[in-house]
């Protein structure tokens, strides 16, 4: 007998020696990525991931391949969950999609993990049914569908705060983190299956009550147990680099991974202690925007760089009262560049504009301080006026003080500008020798929402030469 109970004694000790020294294997495999840097850095948050997996002191060994592209025979024979990070999913976006999916299917029907972050989660249009059925969604258990998918749309905004709830704090994930808010980019309205229903066997692990103007409980993390016997995670965050910052963040996605590959996530959550974010080599630790895009968008929705009015004379009605309603006087005005402005009512004697701050306005009206060199950018945050989401450009340098222009995140017309103490709102758009406007200008005081002035031009024309009164 007490031999018997050596053996066992010997057979639990040797067992424990065994789950003590078995390597996990995760791969981690990153796509194609055009986001600016500081955002998605894909690259560099594939070595966040590794770092933190082979370096968390509370986890059995683990091993992690990052590869960028698709990963080897051997890579995907050894995985016991693979990771995505990329601009939407990494197998779709690289070379070979279908043998790329097939590859997929065989480590899935074995029981493999599969994990996605942020835009990884994402499918387009091209890659789904027109129901929106795609393998990813068995897989993992629901997916961002990009605006292109004719089934569904997901919404991708950047909120200056956005506050993440643990759903199902039982939930192994769940260990560790606690409730955070962030300045992040968490896709909502995700897609979870004919209806947006969840399936049984997924578990939502995290919501944010989002948008903040009409708040909703939406899913940012899910989890799912599959009948191969495997595990998926699905997260929408982090769009920003430095919120690999963020512990209780990270603790989220590093217990994810941890629990897709079927190891023991501890009571207290997988622990880290993160070196300096700028070690993993990204572009940029904080967001620099690549703004270029957004002004060709702009620039091309007002008839291109080429069409932009510089000089031309407009005919319009001028109500400079607080009453909207009230019909404006006929005024004509002629424009010369940025600074050159003459204007007249009626027909009565021209008069010349001097150091007129409106002039800035118009300047920026044409969009030629979006295009002018000494001119400074910044992205601002997305606003929603009227059911219209609207991106927001600030000029600095060139102009001063500081001024926001607000364009329609659809169309990319110009919709409004905040400066020094009015917004101005434009609409009623027209056209003329190439170059596209908005006709009616709304001016209201910041300080009591009231409105001071409405400017309806009706007549706009290109001129080439100035008129002969205004150069002799």
């Amino acid at each position: 007998m007490k031999h018997l109970q050596s053996i066992i004694v010997l057979f639990i000790c040797f067992g424990q020696v065994l789950q003590a020294d078995d390597v996990r294997d995760v791969l981690i495999v990153v796509g194609p990525s055009t986001h600016p840097p500081g955002s998605h850095e894909v690259v560099a948050g594939g070595r966040v991931m590794k770092y933190c997996l082979e370096h968390a002191p509370n986890l059995p060994k683990v091993k992690v391949d990052l590869v960028e592209g698709w990963p080897s025979n051997a890579q995907r024979d050894a995985a016991e969950t693979v990771v995505f990070i990329g601009d939407t999913f990494p197998a779709n976006r690289l070379p070979n999609v279908q043998q790329n999916l097939a590859d997929l299917n065989v480590m899935i029907a074995r029981g493999c993990g599969i994990v996605c972050v942020h835009y990884a989660t994402g499918l387009r249009g091209e890659d789904v049914s027109p129901a929106g059925d795609h393998p990813l969604l068995r897989w993992l258990g629901g997916y961002f569908a990009n605006r292109t998918c004719p089934h569904h749309e997901s919404f991708a905004k950047i909120f200056p705060k956005a506050t993440i709830t643990p759903a199902a704090p039982q939930h192994p994930i769940s260990h560790g983190w606690r409730e955070f808010t962030l300045h992040d980019e968490p896709y909502y309205n995700n897609y979870f299956g004919p209806g947006s229903a969840i399936a049984p066997n997924v578990t939502v692990l995290a919501t944010s009550m989002l948008p903040p103007d009409s708040p909703r409980q939406e899913t940012v993390a899910w989890c799912i147990e599959r009948t191969d016997g495997g595990r998926g995670f699905g997260i929408v965050m982090p769009h920003f680099y430095k919120n690999w910052q963020e512990e209780d963040l990270r603790r989220l996605i590093l217990n994810g991974i941890a629990w897709s590959a079927k190891v023991d996530v501890p009571a207290e959550g997988v622990q880290t202690t993160l070196p300096n974010l700028a070690e993993f080599s990204p572009a940029s630790v904080e967001f620099r925007p690549d703004l270029a895009p957004l002004v060709r968008r702009i620039v091309a929705a007002a008839g291109g760089k080429a069409n932009l009015l510089s000089r031309f004379t407009i005919h319009e009605k001028l109500n400079v009262s607080d009453d909207p309603e009230a019909p404006g006087k006929p005024r004509e005005s002629v424009f010369d560049g940025r600074h050159e402005w003459w204007y007249r009512s009626g027909k009565g004697a021209w008069k010349k504009k001097q150091n007129e701050p409106a002039a800035d306005l118009v300047w920026a009206w044409t969009l030629q301080a979006l295009v002018d060199q000494h001119s400074k950018l910044e992205v601002l945050a997305e606003i929603n006026e009227d059911g219209q989401s609207l991106v927001g450009l600030r000029i600095s340098n060139s102009i001063q003080p500081a001024m926001d222009l607000y364009f329609d995140k659809q169309t990319h017309q110009l919709a409004r500008i905040d400066w020094r103490n009015d917004i101005n709102r434009f609409s009623d758009w027209k056209e003329h020798d190439g170059a596209k406007y908005p006709a009616r200008c709304v001016g209201t005081r910041k300080s009591t929402g009231k409105t001071w002035f409405v400017s309806e031009i009706s007549e706009l024309r290109r001129i080439e030469t100035l008129p002969n009164e205004l150069t002799q």
